[in-house]
């Protein structure tokens, strides 16, 4: 999985203690289907949530990433699921790893996971004001960061804001260009009122205007809108089309498109879009 492309418009979680919940994510049409074993199981029941993944990855694979959300390494129960994936007890697609304060914390998982987790992508949470401050480091620190999450639930309980679009503009600004610059996408952080609708696409717009190519989502509901907004428009796919095309016949010479001057930055973003377009299939 290490070294294949990834398309990460939607992440959709789902309780390890609910095996019915997590069937029906597999068929919701999100790129990336998550079983939890940290916020939406009770402390008393892990070790349950943990024994119930072990069979959840099993069967036939579907069209999503299957990714596993395990607890803070800093916790007793981070180190049981490490150990139950070290031991191959559970085997997903990917790792989402909540609490990532500094590098040094992917590169113990890294070396405590051993040979036979293989090369596990690991897709890097960000909800500490840590490791908002140390998120540069953590985009490079192993190869095996493939995304970083914005989770602004727990942020914004750690700095005592609201969960407002402007509070958090500023972290969200840095997690979108540490990604950028580490050549890995950024996803943000779910709208968590499942009842507004408008709310979610206003959201979901906001997220893309600013560089996240993909929202995390709580309720299958949630993915058909969340998919569209991260998807190209033929519009923009055909735009990207007659920008490559007209820098080709102009042999890389600047070029003018529509009456929009096309230098390399251009050409840089209409290559992007359509290697996304091919990655979407």
């Amino acid at each position: 999985m290490l070294n294949q492309p990834w398309v990460f418009r939607t992440m959709l979680m789902t309780s390890a203690l609910n095996p019915r919940q997590y069937r029906s994510a597999l068929r919701s049409g999100a790129d990336v289907c998550t079983l939890d074993l940290e916020d939406s199981v009770p402390a008393a029941r892990r070790d349950e949530a943990r024994n119930r993944a072990s069979s959840m990855f099993e069967g036939p694979r579907t069209g999503c990433v299957r990714a596993l959300r395990i607890n803070s390494l800093r916790t007793t129960d981070g180190l049981r699921d490490i150990l139950a994936l070290a031991c191959g007890a559970i085997q997903p697609d990917a790792l989402l790893v909540p609490k990532v304060n500094c590098a040094h914390d992917l590169r113990i998982l890294e070396d405590m996971l051993g040979d036979q987790a293989g090369n596990m992508p690991f897709l890097a949470t960000i909800e500490t004001p840590a490791g908002l401050s140390a998120v540069e480091e953590i985009a490079t620190a192993t190869p095996r960061v493939r995304a970083l999450v914005f989770g602004a639930a727990d942020f914004t309980s750690e700095l005592g804001i609201a969960m407002d679009w402007e509070p958090l503009l500023f972290a969200r600004s840095r997690i979108v260009a540490a990604a950028a610059s580490a050549g890995i996408p950024a996803i943000d952080s779910p709208t968590f009122d499942l009842g507004a609708e408008l709310a979610l696409k206003i959201d979901v717009n906001r997220s893309r205007e600013l560089g996240f190519q993909g929202k995390a989502a709580i309720h299958p509901r949630q993915v058909a809108v969340i998919n569209d907004t991260f998807t190209p428009l033929p519009a923009e796919v055909e735009h990207a089309r007659r920008v490559i095309d007209l820098v080709h016949s102009r042999a890389g010479q600047i070029s003018v498109l529509d009456g929009q001057m096309l230098g390399p930055p251009m050409v840089a973003a209409a290559q992007r879009l359509l290697r996304r377009v091919k990655a979407l299939g």
